[in-house]
């Protein structure tokens, strides 16, 4: 039962990584369509350090670079230039070989330098990881404490590659652009397997367009919002139809109703 109870944490653990790395990662840094309370932030910036061991920096530089250079030559991770199994398999690698282009940094966060935190401990992600399996370890014993870190390392590896890889080859598209919508891999992933919605308009803070569209990391926002420790700053629910057109419905096979 023990290892079952450690199995589960690790699930839990790669969905709070998942959870962070929508909100704070993708929306607050990449693209500025939330902010946060300081208070907020520095939870999320430990967060990140203790359960991806993803430089911030590093992370929306490569996330600019696939937006400019969406599935055409110059893709960080475009399973239609590497291929499918590829980024299913490898994405890590592909994510580490563009992370550690020092001009991709430079062209595409440069909104974000290293303050005296990240210079002193965040940017040192392998330390922060080991933390939290040194903690795991004290809190289960050692056998459980690995089995949990290492079901978080592989599950959030693995949904992040499905994002890339699955989410710009199947599903269904809403817009003209060549990402995916998955409602199943948005279900866990906190709403990043709405990936065609996001590609048409990627400074929306919510996910979800149509009607039977669930973007699980909506309520957290608003919830944040409430307790005024974040701020919506994008526009939400209107502008869909103006910012780029849908693509005629025989096209877009399974695709949901408008509201």
């Amino acid at each position: 039962m023990e290892y079952l109870w450690a199995l589960l944490v690790g699930l839990g653990l790669a969905q709070v990584a998942t959870l962070i790395t929508t909100v704070y990662l993708h929306r607050v840094l990449a693209h500025k369509s939330i902010q946060l309370h300081p208070a907020a932030t520095i939870f999320m910036r430990f967060g990140t350090w203790m359960l991806t061991s993803i430089s911030p920096r590093e992370w929306v530089a490569v996330h600019r670079k696939h937006h400019n250079f969406s599935d055409v030559e110059g893709d960080p991770h475009s399973p239609h230039i590497e291929g499918y199994w590829r980024i299913m398999i490898a994405n890590v690698y592909y994510y580490r070989r563009e992370a550690n282009n020092d001009n991709t940094l430079e062209k595409y966060a440069a909104d974000l330098p290293y303050d005296r935190l990240d210079k002193v401990l965040l940017r040192n992600g392998t330390l922060g990881f080991g933390l939290t399996g040194v903690i795991l370890a004290l809190l289960m014993g050692l056998g459980p404490g690995l089995v949990a870190l290492s079901t978080l390392a592989v599950v959030y590896l693995l949904l992040n590659a499905a994002i890339n890889g699955a989410g710009h080859t199947f599903g269904y598209k809403s817009f003209q652009n060549d990402a995916t919508n998955l409602r199943l891999l948005a279900l866990i992933t906190f709403g990043e397997g709405l990936h065609n919605n996001h590609h048409a308009r990627p400074a929306s803070p919510k996910l979800s367009a149509f009607r039977g569209e669930l973007d699980p990391a909506w309520p957290v926002i608003r919830l944040l919002v409430a307790l005024r420790l974040a701020e919506v700053v994008g526009k939400v629910d209107e502008g869909w139809e103006n910012h780029r057109r849908r693509i005629p419905a025989p096209t877009a096979v399974g695709a949901p109703t408008e509201n």
